[in-house]
């Protein structure tokens, strides 16, 4: 029991190489609130004011667990490897032989588990605040790791975001497109009915027919009354008399042509009206779900940014200014007592045994 204690003892204090830990603190938020408080809007502008503050952003634990799991992964491992010496951080000369990284030129699978053990990164889902603790045998390099790993769980971050904001986008632009084509073939419609009809507004051009055929209808009245009235004191053959017939002749002829003109034939009005109306209705419904659309653009454009997720540093890696690692006090002492307890056992079961042997 005593000798492996001071050998541990001994390991700790004359050979161990000394870790620096450098460490640092983060919270993964989204820019979406919670709701609004009846007090705020209550309280009118101030009101407004104080929740731009308090619900101006949230923990994100999804992304955080996310970003923790990236941490721990081989795509952590090979993203620093193309921007630090991941392998002669952990072979520096000071380093002893048994806290080393062993292999030069070691496989990703080894160089994970190596990785697991200098870096670490824990998540608190009450606060969710993630700390990062970053092990090497200088100070700078420590600090600079941990930077490098803060560096790139913002990009990753980032790229949630993004391909967030891409995903609600997509869908708003798509039916906004629609929309605008719609817009575009129903207008178009209109100008080629207008250019083939030679009518640029058939119900405007109905509406001055049946006006006619009124005031022509009232002349008619009007000069079929005169007619009766001088036939009770004129003569057959007058003149006046026949000037009179030939006006309602005419008369009749012009009504009856304008309402020929109206409901008979290939270009009657009624027909130029009802496939007027039914391009119009087309226009008007294009219009409307173009404006619909663009509505759904911009909402989900402010869904995208409340959905929005980033990286708030609480606290930056600091460079570390004595060796936090190995604890050789505390681990002689865990040895100790573990020994002690094995031993302790150990007799207790050679007690034992020996009593039921006797």
């Amino acid at each position: 029991m005593l000798l492996p204690t001071l050998l541990v003892a001994g390991y700790y204090s004359f050979y161990a190489a000394d870790l620096y830990e450098s460490e640092a603190r983060f919270q993964v938020r989204n820019r979406g609130g919670g709701g609004a408080n009846p007090m705020d809007i209550a309280g009118g502008r101030t009101g407004a004011m104080a929740g731009i503050f308090t619900n101006a952003s949230r923990p994100a634990t999804e992304e955080s667990r996310a970003v923790a799991a990236w941490i721990d992964s081989h795509a952590a491992v090979t993203a620093l490897r193309r921007e630090l010496d991941l392998v002669e951080i952990w072979r520096r000369p000071e380093a002893d032989q048994l806290s080393m990284l062993w292999w030069d030129e070691p496989q990703l699978e080894w160089l994970l588990w190596y990785f697991r053990r200098r870096v670490n990164i824990s998540f608190d889902p009450e606060t969710g605040v993630m700390t990062l603790r970053v092990l090497s045998f200088r100070p700078g390099d420590s600090q600079l790791l941990a930077q490098q790993v803060l560096r790139l769980s913002e990009e990753l971050v980032n790229t949630f975001s993004a391909r967030s904001i891409a995903d609600t986008l997509r869908v708003a632009h798509d039916d906004l497109a629609k929309a605008e084509r719609r817009v575009v073939a129903a207008r178009e419609a209109l100008i080629a009915f207008r250019e083939r009809e030679q009518a640029f507004d058939p119900q405007r051009s109905a509406t001055g027919a049946v006006e006619t055929i009124g005031r022509l209808e009232a002349q008619l009245t009007q000069s079929r009354a005169e007619l009766q009235e001088r036939r009770a004191f004129m003569r057959a053959d007058n003149p006046q008399i026949q000037v009179l017939n030939n006006r309602i002749a005419a008369l009749q002829q012009q009504i009856a042509t304008e309402r020929s003109r109206v409901t008979r034939g290939e270009e009657r009005l009624t027909q130029q009206v009802a496939g007027y109306e039914r391009l119009e209705l087309e226009r008007m419904l294009a219009d409307r779900e173009l404006a619909s659309a663009t509505a759904s653009l911009e909402s989900a454009r402010s869904d995208a940014l409340r959905q929005q997720v980033f990286i708030m540093r609480v606290a930056d890696p600091q460079l570390p200014e004595w060796p936090r690692y190995p604890r050789a006090t505390f681990n002689t002492f865990t040895v100790f007592v573990s020994l002690s307890v094995l031993f302790g056992i150990g007799w207790l079961l050679v007690v034992s045994a020996r009593e039921h042997a006797s």
